[in-house]
């Protein structure tokens, strides 16, 4: 049994890069890497480490992690410090720190901690910096039912606008689109993205604001523009003259809204009276297609005005510069020349949960199998919802697996993926602008059909590609993904012209012109 790595000491630069030091004994001529594990996440970053002899140090730059090829800081919550042999197992060893009393430092918007775990290794503790009037729940409290209120009174609105984008776990989807389409029309309003961790990368050029801090209602109140692709958080009052642009975030190919009834969900009943109430405050609603109009008009009960306009998010894909942008991703994700690239994302199941907003991955692929069956020729992209980002498995295979959950923007991976196996996701229909094989992993369908959603359209019979029930034929279709392609071919196209007819190139253009007219 191997002992444990031994931390002596460690230290701050002013940049924000934490260094340990400490020594190991054991195998003394081979390399040495690090990972932070997220607390209560199957999120993990590798860090680097320099070691000689039985000596190492660690180099963490918490307010510039490479994620991606782009530096973010770390995410809240409390990261432990993991150490393995580069011999491609998950062994981990557990580094021993002595009791350490490490002040907060700040670095950018946030404050870092060392501390120790329950086992006495090092862990980093990580929150946002928070002004007195934001930090606890009465302060947030008096903020929201007060603070608010009263800008809402007392402050004219500005011409800016306020994006969200999954209540801010992301800056992504429409509200990107639409967002990149104003930028490249010149648009000069100020760009402000709410965002619920200041790990979320926002596009150059804007402004993020923490959820509920002061200048999250500040904004709120004053932004003549809220464009949202998902219900608003709690607290949200719409003020005469604001214009409230509700872009959705699916084409509805499983019942949604009021058609689903109440969601065998942790908070089912309380979603469908918080819906009804975000729902009266929308001023517009896009529709991805003609198909999906009087869907969405009688799901969310909804009479204002629906836009068909295609969804700006897959504008990217119908681009003349995807093959560049495609080259870019690839590197950033760490995808090898040669390959072909296979994304699994599947969808969330609303009776599979740990609580409130926290969903289960249920891993149904068998990726050793797939490892042994198709071998140096692949790599498997998992993609988990955003409802479950925090919970999809790392892989058992570095190399052959990829875990890109985190990367920002999925539109761009559709361009590097040479095939996409999903369930029940509207992701299909944006992957089916790309004209690449899609492969349907439904191996619950009549569960999923009967009991906790049902569809709007007769599945079997319409989805793009091949209806798979079990791992075993997912990996044979994608080891014969020609043959697949061309089984497919007649009811890809049929399932293309009914639900991506306005994916041009011009769902943006189309959005800003009815939203803000000239720029």
């Amino acid at each position: 049994m191997l002992a444990r790595p031994q931390i002596h000491e460690h230290s701050w630069s002013g940049d924000g890069t934490l260094t340990l030091r400490g020594s190991f004994a054991d195998r003394p001529a081979e390399s040495l890497e690090a990972v932070l594990l997220r607390s209560g996440s199957t999120q993990r970053h590798p860090v680097p480490v320099e070691r000689e002899g039985d000596r190492f140090s660690i180099t963490i730059a918490v307010a510039a992690l490479p994620v991606f090829g782009r530096p973010e800081p770390m995410g809240d919550g409390q990261w432990e410090l993991r150490m393995r042999f580069p011999t491609g197992d998950e062994d981990l060893l557990s580094p021993s720190l002595a009791e350490v009393r490490d002040p907060e430092h700040r670095f950018g918007p946030k404050l870092y901690r060392l501390t120790t775990s329950s086992d006495r290794a090092p862990a980093i503790s990580v929150r946002a910096a928070l002004e007195l009037i934001e930090a606890g729940r009465v302060q947030r409290k008096i903020l929201r039912e007060y603070y608010y209120p009263l800008l809402l009174k007392r402050r004219a609105l500005r011409d800016a606008v306020v994006f969200i984008s999954f209540g801010g776990r992301q800056a992504t989807d429409n509200p990107l689109g639409i967002a990149a389409e104003l930028r490249r029309r010149g648009d000069t309003r100020e760009h402000i993205w709410a965002v619920t961790d200041w790990s979320v990368p926002v596009p150059d050029g804007a402004r993020a604001v923490l959820r509920s801090t002061e200048a999250y209602w500040e904004a709120l109140a004053r932004s003549a523009y809220l464009v949202s692709n998902d219900d608003m958080p709690t607290g949200y009052q719409k003020r005469a003259g604001q214009i409230y642009l509700q872009t959705w975030h699916g084409t509805p190919l499983k019942r949604i809204g009021f058609d689903a009834g109440t969601l065998q969900s942790v908070n089912g009943a309380r979603y469908l009276d918080h819906l009804a109430a975000d729902i009266a405050k929308w001023d517009m609603l896009l529709s991805p297609n003609p198909v999906s109009t009087p869907i969405l008009r009688r799901a969310f009960r909804f009479d204002g005005e629906i836009l068909e306009s295609g969804y700006p998010r897959n504008d990217v894909l119908a681009t003349n510069d995807g093959a560049a942008l495609a080259d870019t991703v690839r590197e950033r994700i760490g995808l090898p020349a040669g390959k072909r690239a296979v994304l699994y994302a599947p969808t969330w199941r609303d009776n599979q949960f740990y609580g409130a907003g926290r969903y289960r991955f249920d891993m149904r692929l068998d990726l050793e199998r797939a490892w042994h069956q198709l071998g140096d020729d692949y790599v498997i992209l998992i993609r988990g919802h955003h409802q479950m980002a925090d919970d999809v498995p790392a892989g058992i295979r570095p190399g052959f697996v990829l875990n890109v959950t985190g990367y920002p923007d999925v539109s761009e991976l559709f361009l590097v993926s040479d095939a996409l196996i999903t369930d029940y996701s509207s992701m299909m229909c944006d992957f089916a602008v790309t004209g690449k094989p899609i492969l349907i992993y439904a191996y619950d369908l009549a569960d999923y059909r009967d009991n906790l959603r049902g569809f709007y359209l007769d599945f079997e019979a319409e989805v793009p590609g091949p209806v798979l029930t079990t791992s075993d034929e997912v990996i044979a279709a994608v080891g014969d993904l020609d043959s697949v392609a061309a089984a497919s071919r007649a009811r890809y196209e049929a399932f293309a012209a009914k639900f991506c007819p306005l994916d041009d190139g011009k769902a943006g253009a189309r959005v800003c012109d009815r939203l803000f007219g000239e720029v």
